[in-house]
């Protein structure tokens, strides 16, 4: 019995079927006849009784919408089409829970943070068990995200995709398979919420980069696929610097830089862009673990970072404002996004800085720029510190690089503590482990030019280990512990 709307006059002049004016606190009709005025202004309905009568479905060529009959005073209103159905089937509700859990904008959740390409997982849903099993398990952790009380089915769901994926990869056609990969990434994200560590080191990275080379990337030209590789390219790069298994060749990063090329219609070309591209990022491990023949490269590469860095930070500047604003804001999100660009071109400066350094440790510029580079990375970190857990992820990794570059005892006490309090994001990740790794990766080359096999662009005579500051960081000292391998492979 839907109601339809009713007079709003005062019961008075309702009563004898006058037209009121609805004044208050009387309206004139009963201020003239001295009347007490009730009701005035007050929203009424009518009910009256109609029939519902369903229309047999007509079918017409390509379409399957039902035609329902609604009849009231001889008129007709014809609906098409049914309400929304409730998701029924298990991987519909997978998908359904993976895009509410997308389309949270805000920054410091935001899913889209982890790559652009997640948004058209749900449409692969359904073909693929251990893409299933990797949406699963990160749907069901995302909710407790906020609170880092996780669920003991969150964690069951997480050891299932590990069997999920260990049964994948037994299958060749499978292992090889843009979904595959996909769930490798899905995992390892799932990964760094639960705290669920494999080895002391690493994660799945090395996994990601064996998927990788065997994949047969040249037939891979959807949008998802050149998005997801371009992605995972960052993690291969950083992972690389501490775990020398990890290598790609250079055809596979002239076909990623080919994938780039291909989506940069979409990119905004308002955004400053980094001058150094993939190929050259990919140098960054070697220049790591093998730095001698690669010093004039290492200058140039430095020397453009920080030209690059200059220029980003002019365009922060410009977003300073915009990071007080909601964080679901689309400032906010351009603000961090520049940010976290700025941050990493000087943790890469600041690395090939150390590096430069090994081979001339009274270079007094090189010092400065480094002592300037850890400060800012410091300064950013805690300016970032709002856009935490997800959207300052990066920010213990350039931390740690941070640490290995300094050498000034406040600015390591800073560091430390910068560190110690984003650890609590991700509680189980062994930021300092790695950091130790790194330094001592570092120590490895002092000690190599000291004993007489520098590269002969630097004399001996100006090597001394007093610019690695290693003895002021007894206190955190440990044996450099070797990277295991992945646990999947």
């Amino acid at each position: 019995m839907p109601g339809v709307p009713s007079s709003r006059g005062c019961d008075a002049c309702r009563k004898v079927k006058k037209k009121c004016d609805q004044l208050k606190p009387t309206c004139s009709r009963c201020a003239r006849l001295e009347m007490t005025c009730v009701g005035g202004g007050q929203q009424r309905y009518m009910f009256k009784n109609q029939s519902l009568k369903v229309m047999q479905t007509q079918s017409g060529a390509g379409s399957q919408s039902k035609l329902r009959s609604f009849s009231s005073a001889g008129k007709r209103v014809v609906f098409i089409g049914g309400p929304t159905q409730v998701p029924s089937t298990d991987t519909s509700m997978i998908a359904t829970a993976f895009v509410a859990a997308f389309q949270v904008t805000d920054i410091r959740y935001a899913m889209a943070y982890y790559g652009p390409f997640l948004r058209d997982i749900p449409r692969r849903l359904g073909n693929s068990t251990v893409l299933d099993s990797a949406v699963k398990a990160l749907s069901t952790a995302y909710p407790f995200l906020h609170t880092r009380s996780y669920p003991p089915n969150a964690l069951f769901l997480y050891g299932q995709s590990l069997r999920a994926l260990r049964e994948c990869l037994n299958d060749p056609a499978e292992a090889r398979s843009p979904n595959t990969l996909c769930a490798v990434y899905l995992i390892i994200i799932c990964q760094s919420w639960l705290g669920k560590h494999d080895d002391s080191l690493t994660s799945h990275s090395e996994a990601i980069a064996h998927l990788l080379r065997a994949a047969a990337l040249h037939e891979w030209n959807s949008t998802f696929e050149m998005e997801m590789v371009i992605t995972l390219c960052v993690p291969i790069i950083l992972e690389g610097i501490v775990n020398p298994r990890i290598k790609m060749d250079s055809e596979f990063w002239e076909l990623t830089s080919t994938f780039k090329r291909r989506l940069s219609t979409s990119r905004d070309n308002n955004q400053p862009q980094s001058t150094t591209e993939l190929q050259h990022l990919a140098r960054f491990p070697k220049f790591v673990q093998d730095p001698e023949p690669h010093l004039a490269e290492i200058a140039k590469t430095y020397m453009q970072l920080r030209l690059d860095a200059q220029k980003i930070k002019q365009h922060l500047d410009q977003f300073a404002k915009a990071a007080l604003g909601s964080f679901s804001s689309s400032e906010v999100a351009i603000h961090c996004r520049i940010q976290a660009a700025y941050v990493m071109i000087s943790t890469l400066a600041v690395l090939l800085n150390s590096l430069l350094r090994v081979f001339d440790p009274w270079n007094a510029s090189l010092v400065s720029e480094a002592v300037f580079l850890c400060d800012e990375i410091a300064i950013q970190a805690e300016l970032a510190s709002r856009y935490r857990p997800i959207g300052a992820g990066y920010i213990p990794l350039c931390l740690v690089v941070a640490w290995v570059a300094s050498d000034n005892l406040v600015q390591l006490a800073r560091i430390e503590a910068i560190l110690s309090e984003y650890q609590s994001d991700f509680a189980d990740v062994p930021w300092m482990s790695r950091a130790i790794w790194l330094a001592s990766t570092l120590d490895s080359h002092r000690i190599r030019v000291i004993s007489g096999e520098e590269s002969p662009e630097f004399p001996l005579d100006t090597v001394s280990l007093a610019g690695s500051g290693r003895s002021r960081r007894t206190g955190t000292e440990k044996a450099p512990v070797r990277p295991e391998s992945c646990c999947i492979l």
